[in-house]
């Protein structure tokens, strides 16, 4: 008498959790954690005392009467210094891939390639941006009271209660004013989706092209990245050379012009490239690591 109850194949079953298991996922998480949860910590706390130093040296310690104080455009300015040191955590993402021996054990791992470039994706961009917007937000808070308590007036004196004024207190909704002068205005929603973006696709580019070198992979990630800078700046000469022909030497036609839409030209080009960019860089790491993982 046949059964009917139909047997499972585990070839099959093999086979359709090979791109992505939760549980396999989870495990890489786990043991990453595990094994580098100090390192971790070490990066967390001396992320914090940096900032805190920069934020400290930055805002005045002495108050003068009518001048401009410490207001969004300078925490956005220190904004961008800081994403500098997320650009290095993220852009130091795959250290296993240093060394031969470290190498082979980080690629034996029993675990798909989407999986283990995710598990980087998430520690270094997800978790790392929020864990950074942390710490940006308690430095500015923590210096602003260390420089306060300290603040003096032009006579050398301690300064009033108009010095809380004088460095104003950081919230996230500064980020979205583009300019304060001579009215205050905001990122539109182009613009910062595509700022954003930008960012973004400047780490990605860190992340990713990581894969393709061994040795001082993040300090060749750099250069490559000013490299392909230059490259468009090339690119953007020789067309100058050939649409403009009294353009000399190394110089770029000045051709910006306002669209219907408000937008001038070069912005629209900047946008694009920060539209378009993790459409490829992702998937070109990701690929990279299964021609390693082949």
């Amino acid at each position: 008498m046949q059964s009917s109850i139909k047997q499972s194949n585990p070839r099959k079953n093999m086979n359709s959790n090979k791109f992505f298991s939760f549980s396999r996922f989870y495990q890489l998480l786990r043991n990453d954690i595990l094994l580098n949860y100090k390192k971790y910590l070490l990066t967390i706390v001396g992320g914090f005392i940096l900032g805190f130093i920069l934020m400290f040296t930055q805002m005045p310690g002495y108050l003068f009467p009518g001048s401009i104080g410490f207001d969004a455009t300078r925490y956005n300015i220190l904004f961008i210094m800081c994403l500098f040191g997320l650009g290095a955590f993220v852009g130091s993402a795959f250290s296993e891939l240093s060394s031969k021996i470290k190498m082979s054990n980080y690629l034996l791992m029993p675990a798909s390639t989407f999986e283990k470039f995710l598990y980087q994706f998430v520690i270094r961009a997800v978790v790392g941006t929020v864990i950074f917007l942390f710490i940006f937000w308690l430095d500015t808070h923590i210096a602003r009271i260390a420089v306060l308590s300290h603040m003096k007036n032009n006579l050398g004196q301690l300064a009033g209660p108009e010095k809380y004024n004088y460095i104003e207190k950081f919230h996230f909704s500064m980020l979205l004013i583009k300019s304060k002068y001579p009215t205050v205005t905001n990122w539109r929603l182009f613009d910062g989706i595509g700022s954003i973006l930008l960012v973004f696709s400047l780490g990605m580019f860190l992340f990713s092209v990581k894969i393709f070198f061994r040795k001082l992979g993040l300090i060749k990630t750099g250069i490559s990245l000013v490299a392909a800078i230059y490259l468009i700046m090339i690119i953007m000469m020789c067309f100058s050379h050939l649409y403009y022909p009294q353009t000399v030497g190394f110089n770029i036609a000045n051709i910006d012009y306002k669209l219907s839409n408000g937008y001038d030209n070069s912005e629209i080009f900047l946008y694009s490239i920060a539209y378009i960019a993790p459409l490829f860089l992702l998937p070109l790491g990701y690929f990279k690591l299964k021609e390693k993982q082949l």
